[in-house]
């Protein structure tokens, strides 16, 4: 190989080496975006009856996928878990739902949220959409705050499904 090939080849990996990294770490300094992701997990609840109203709180365990992404920090194809608890008051008006989780990615990464829902049931084959606020995170995913619509399904054995649409920004 003559030297201007040599030359040549080496600008050409050096580009294109310099495009990848640049691409790469560009990708988790973008301001704002979306990402869709369904979460699956086992729920452990604790009923407590009261004179017109009943509460359940327990724990959340499970994992998230993320099936779709704008880019930033929520990758498509990234799959993590989460832990969270849950109180729910329901009485003839209706639910009231707070559920805070932790969110932890495969690098260790953790974004936190709270989802709250007014509408539907906790019954197998019930379920409603909601409202999901993300404030802040670890790493990757530090200064992030955004919101996310989720609609969850309750399915036997005490598992839930979850989808949510989601929208982010950086401060």
């Amino acid at each position: 190989m003559s030297i201007r090939n040599q030359v040549g080849a080496v600008l050409f990996v050096a580009v294109g080496t310099l495009c990848v990294t640049h691409t790469t770490v560009a990708d988790h300094h973008v301001k704002s975006g979306s990402f869709e992701y369904v979460l699956s997990a086992i729920t452990d609840f604790t009923a407590v009856e009261q004179l017109d109203y009943v509460v359940r709180a327990g724990t959340l365990d499970g994992t998230v996928t993320i099936i779709k992404s704008s880019g930033g920090p929520f990758e498509a194809g990234s799959s993590g878990t989460v832990s969270g608890v849950g109180y729910i008051k329901k009485s003839a008006a209706g639910i009231d739902l707070e559920s805070p989780g932790t969110f932890t990615d495969s690098s260790g990464d953790k974004w936190y949220s709270v989802a709250r829902r007014s509408a539907g049931d906790q019954a197998v084959g019930g379920g409603g959409a909601g409202l999901q606020k993300i404030s802040g995170g670890t790493g990757k995913y530090e200064g992030i705050t955004g919101t996310c619509e989720y609609t969850v399904d309750y399915l036997p054995d005490s598992k839930i499904v979850t989808q949510s649409t989601c929208q982010w920004q950086r401060d």
